[in-house]
């Protein structure tokens, strides 16, 4: 919580939000990287709900049926009206929902007839309210009969992603808005976004590019980094 807790090291790299990073080292940032990382755009929250369904989803797309994840969002059209609302903060009546059917490819997981399905909605940061008819209802679109072979399900709310993992806030599991900037330079617009201005200090979290997605190569780059610093310093 403070930059006093820290234990003494050659090198420090923080897998945090820069939010939480500026709130850590307070002075001890540079006030242009401090104000950058204080003005780091949050991105959708996520809203997740994990299903048990008796004989899978019930797609109408033969293609569906055997592929492991699925983007339910419809036309472009409705993928660009629903992100327009959660950008605005507004809950879409049709958000677009990722869909996981891993157990096609391991069905170890799977009793029986019944098999875990698990979604997770894009929804306004911070959203506070339920998603899960939503999300069922634009499942059912696609795969109708989808809600009555629902045995059982488990929720995970945007606050609840954010209690799991700071880095979550409001829900955002991506660690901050993927726009063009934000992707290419992660919180600040700098040639090596991973040095954060004070000397052995780093930032390796997702905020950094290449972004969430691309696993580890954020940590790896910020490891480079400190290395490279710390051969300097011989």
């Amino acid at each position: 919580e403070a930059a006093s807790q820290l234990p003494p090291a050659d090198v420090t790299i923080f897998d945090l939000a820069p939010d939480a990073v500026a709130g850590i080292l307070g002075d001890r940032l540079p006030p242009r990287v401090a104000r950058a990382y204080r003005r780091f755009r949050q991105g959708p929250g996520a809203f997740k709900v994990d299903f048990a369904v008796d004989g899978g989803v019930p797609w109408t797309n033969r293609h569906a049926r055997r592929a492991g994840t699925v983007h339910a969002a419809g036309t472009f059209a409705e993928l660009a009206a629903t992100e327009r609302d959660i950008h605005a903060g507004r809950m879409p009546e049709r958000p677009f929902v990722l869909v996981g059917q891993q157990y096609l490819a391991d069905p170890q997981r799977s009793v029986g007839s019944v098999h875990p399905v698990w979604t997770y909605a894009h929804v306004p940061n911070g959203f506070p309210g339920d998603a899960t008819a939503a999300i069922i209802s634009q499942i059912e679109r696609f795969a109708p009969g989808f809600r009555d072979r629902i045995v059982g399900h488990a929720v995970r709310t945007t606050m609840q992603f954010a209690a799991y993992n700071p880095n979550y806030v409001g829900g955002d599991i991506m660690t901050g808005a993927k726009d063009i900037r934000q992707l290419t330079f992660g919180p600040r617009i700098t040639l090596w976004p991973y040095k954060i201005g004070v000397p052995g200090m780093y930032i390796c979290s997702a905020a950094t590019p290449p972004g969430p997605g691309a696993h580890g190569m954020c940590g790896a780059n910020a490891a480079t980094s400190a290395l490279a610093y710390l051969q300097r310093r011989r």
